[in-house]
């Protein structure tokens, strides 16, 4: 998988504008850095699966201040906070600014905030969104220095790097106190007063003026190699409003690959092996469904082949289990036994459940049940006769001051 970094450019972003962008397969290495219009921009495609596309801000595009925030600020009003607390400081009004704030400003009690100009970051994103490229951050290509990272000499510290700034030599200064850029000549570097040692880079187009500037040798760094460099910080300037815009990407990015995955000619082989896959899994419940009614088919069959074989007198099966009861229960009556649901049966299984209890005041008897009355049985020995009796088969029931007891159905 596979990184896209595109820088935003200074003028304001077209279709056809051609933008500066590096493609990275480890976030390490640059695997290809180029300048392309929009729409020919590397694309997820073939070997190549692009994971997250960055957008990079120049450092000149961008201004950092320093703010204490006040204590207990509730998110929604941050945004107002920051504009009272930066108004003195800026020069455009602040509504037509975009803020960010640092990502580990919660660390500490003042933190840095980057300004830009909104309604630039925003038309570069309504090109690229319109283009089809989802931004997942957006990302400055300096940010300022933590203080063990400053090179501290006569009050000056920092790292500073030369590029070539649209055919302007500029000199970036990222140091404690925020990202500065300079024009690349004398002036600058007297204004600066950098350390002799301070670490020095530079754009290869400008390695020559930036050496004969410092007198001494530079590092070379190409604006690719920057580019990486920038992508590895945790800063994403995307917050405030621009969450939702992103938000609203996102949802618009899911859609468009929905309608792709439905329209698209590359995915047709997709499309068609679900729909197989589909078929193949409704062919296979349906045969499972008609395998389970056979079974269930030919056991009831088996079922009404014991009862019209056990009582030949039987006609037609509606339901055998309780038909073969029913029959069962009138040979029972017919030879004189005693079935599981007369009165004599319920009436000893009541003594067996419950021999201490005193004689009932009233016995009643019909459908198979049998009524106690009058009967004042303490709650452990009803507890317990109720034990009995279900051991037995029998429900026993309170029903005010009566017993009643009734064979369970099987």
């Amino acid at each position: 998988m596979a990184t896209l970094i595109i820088t935003l450019p200074q003028a304001p972003l077209q279709a056809g504008t051609a933008v500066d962008f590096v493609l990275t397969h480890d976030g390490l290495t640059v695997g290809q850095a180029s300048s392309a219009p929009l729409a020919l921009l590397p694309r997820t495609g073939g070997t190549t699966r692009i994971n997250d596309t960055l957008l990079l801000l120049g450092a000149a595009q961008l201004s950092w201040h320093r703010v204490k925030l006040p204590k207990g600020v509730a998110r929604a009003r941050l945004r107002a906070v920051l504009e009272g607390l930066l108004e003195d400081q800026l020069l455009d009004e602040p509504v037509a600014l975009h803020f960010a704030l640092d990502p580990d400003g919660g660390r500490s009690e003042s933190t840095w905030v980057a300004v830009c100009d909104k309604a630039w970051l925003r038309s570069g994103l309504r090109a690229l969104d319109g283009a089809g490229i989802a931004v997942s951050r957006i990302v400055p290509e300096l940010v300022p220095l933590a203080a063990d990272e400053a090179v501290a000499t006569d009050g000056a510290a920092g790292t500073l790097v030369a590029v070539d700034g649209a055919g302007q030599p500029l000199l970036l200064h990222a140091s404690a106190s925020g990202v500065l850029a300079y024009p690349l000549q004398t002036a600058s570097l007297a204004w600066l007063n950098c350390a002799p040692d301070a670490p020095l880079r530079a754009e290869p187009a400008v390695a020559a003026l930036c050496e004969k500037l410092f007198e001494r040798p530079v590092l070379l760094q190409s604006r690719a190699e920057r580019a990486l460099a920038a992508a590895q910080s945790n800063w994403d300037l995307a917050q405030f409003d621009l969450v939702n815009t992103q938000r609203s990407r996102s949802l618009k990015r899911l859609g468009a690959a929905w309608h792709a995955l439905l329209r698209a000619p590359r995915w047709r082989a997709a499309r068609w092996s679900v729909v197989a896959l589909v078929a193949v899994n409704v062919v296979g419940l349906n045969a499972r469904a008609a395998a389970e009614r056979a079974a269930l088919q030919a056991q009831r069959q088996a079922i009404a082949a014991v009862l019209t074989s056990t009582f030949p007198a039987t006609q037609v099966v509606v339901d055998a289990p309780a038909q073969m009861q029913r029959a069962v229960a009138a040979l029972q009556q017919g030879s004189g036994e005693l079935g599981p649901r007369d009165f004599e049966t319920l009436l000893g299984a009541w003594a067996l459940a419950a021999p201490s209890a005193s004689a009932p005041s009233g016995l009643d008897f019909a459908n198979g049940q049998l009524r106690l009355q009058g009967l004042g049985l303490a709650p452990p020995a009803l507890a317990e006769a109720t034990q009995a009796l279900k051991a037995q088969g029998i429900a026993l029931r309170q029903e005010g001051a009566d017993l009643l007891l009734l064979r369970n159905t099987p």
